[in-house]
């Protein structure tokens, strides 16, 4: 009573636990950190694209400034227009490339730093990335000679001179707009994505959950069970599965209390019964040495049909117990094991003949009653199937990971209707008074070694039984 308190309290705090480390937590970060990494992606190109346009912008400014100075008389003007042109456009100095000449239209009274040049006739994505990653993030003081053409179809070249820190701070100006926006649209992306996502996958998971919490608590309750959601989806079919498991489970589990209470019952009278098998062993006893043929032959044929119900009861007993002990490994002959099995399996009255063609120096590791167990219950059915006559032959074969048993008889053969439940309890014996019990024995004990017990032939020529089991 306590454990299953206990088990229900730890079960209750798991699902007090649980939001504390919930999915939908994880989502939500996850789906934020996801956009702000798409919108970072996204941010250097468009970046560039701001540097490009940024840069023809100028030059558009600079052509205009030289139509301007071209209009004046004797296209040249003051040094204060010169200045105010240059400041309007936004740039440094301007000169003109026609039919190979170079002409300087504007340039300002002092340009002595340093300048790298900017080719817009050539533009190229990535170069554009990676110079507006050095210009926002390795900062220099130089300026940049930016050339284009005057336009589409002109083959005369306009040189405009920019300063770089100009286009750095308005390019910091659009990162600081661009994350501001970003992170609104991320915040409004990341709640629809996780409003869809709880709505649509983790209240569903988290009602599984929830289902297969309570149905630990109590599985044969029938009112644990989860009722599906008739969603046609991978969720919906893993509702269906799950209460398709239940069921069965709780099927099971109802089965077994009552298998279990039947045991309990079949237990108890256990005693009762062998006392009155016992007195009813003692008559006929006595009824078997009485000096009347047919009250003799009727003492005998009872003596056989209570030493086949106390043999009955036991194996019934026996198999209802808890499951077998874990195997206690040892090196073992099994030659040695065959050996002694068949003094047991084929009494001195039989006059079957048992060839032993397992060597002597194969050795198995396995527990030695448990192997001994199995090899009896083997050759017990192949003694009984030949009646008393004909010829057992063992056989090994060394494999990489496992030795074959062989265990062939010359009996007539298992019928067709029995094959398919041979190694099924009580359903498959091929004798009247047999339990059908040795050959699940036998399997669940080869089992428990890592290797397991098989029918590779039957029919009118006799029954081969293989029995393997790891080096």
């Amino acid at each position: 009573m306590s454990t299953t308190a206990n088990h229900t309290q730890h079960s209750q705090e798991q699902v007090k636990l649980a939001p504390k480390g919930s999915l939908g937590r994880r989502l939500l970060v996850l789906t934020v950190l996801f956009v702000m990494l798409a919108e970072v992606l996204i941010f250097l190109p468009s970046a560039a694209a701001f540097r490009s346009n940024w840069l023809k912008s100028r030059v558009k400014a600079a052509q205009l400034a030289a139509i301007a100075v071209e209009v004046a008389p004797d296209m040249k003007v003051s040094d204060e227009i010169a200045q105010r042109l240059l400041v309007t456009a936004g740039i440094k100095a301007v000169r003109m490339q026609r039919d190979g000449v170079t002409e300087v239209i504007l340039r300002a009274p002092s340009q002595s730093m340093p300048y790298d040049t900017v080719d817009l006739r050539n533009p190229s994505t990535g170069k554009a990335i990676i110079d507006t990653c050095d210009t926002l993030f390795m900062p220099k003081m130089r300026f940049l000679r930016v050339v284009d053409t005057m336009g589409p179809d002109s083959d005369d070249i306009i040189d405009v001179l920019v300063s770089e820190s100009d286009l750095r701070q308005d390019l910091i100006v659009f990162s600081i707009r661009t994350l501001i926006f970003s992170a609104l649209i991320s915040m409004i992306s990341a709640a629809l994505i996780y409003g869809t996502l709880i709505f649509v996958f983790v209240r569903p998971m988290r009602a599984l959950s929830q289902s297969m919490t309570h149905f630990q608590d109590d599985p044969e309750d029938p009112n644990h069970v989860i009722i599906p959601s008739g969603r046609h989806d991978e969720i919906g079919r893993a509702e269906a599965d799950l209460a398709k498991m239940q069921n069965e489970l709780r099927l099971a589990l109802g089965q077994k209390t009552r298998l279990a209470a039947l045991g309990e019952a079949v237990a108890k009278i256990n005693h009762d019964l062998r006392n009155i098998l016992t007195s009813a062993q003692l008559v006929s006893d006595r009824l078997a040495t009485s000096k009347d043929p047919k009250v003799r032959t009727m003492g005998e044929r009872l003596v056989r049909a209570i030493d086949r119900g106390v043999a009955l009861c036991q194996s019934t007993l026996k198999f209802g117990k808890a499951e077998e002990q874990k195997p206690q490994k040892q090196p073992v002959h099994l030659h040695n094991v065959l050996r002694d099995a068949m003094h047991d399996a084929c009494p001195e009255n039989c006059t079957i003949s048992f060839d032993n063609g397992v060597s002597e120096d194969i050795v198995v590791n396995a527990d030695p009653d448990q192997l001994y167990r199995i090899v009896l219950n083997l050759m017990r059915n192949a003694v009984q199937a030949m009646d008393g006559k004909g010829t057992l032959t063992a056989k090994a074969d060394v494999r990489d990971n496992a030795i074959a048993l062989t265990l062939a008889d010359t009996g007539p053969g298992i019928a067709q209707n029995l094959q398919d439940r041979l190694f099924k309890p009580f359903s498959a014996s091929t004798r009247k008074d047999g339990s059908g019990l040795g050959l699940a024995i036998a399997r669940e004990l080869a089992r428990a070694h890592g290797g397991d017990v098989t029918l590779l032939r039957t029919g009118n020529s006799g029954t081969v039984f293989e029995l393997t089991l790891p080096r």
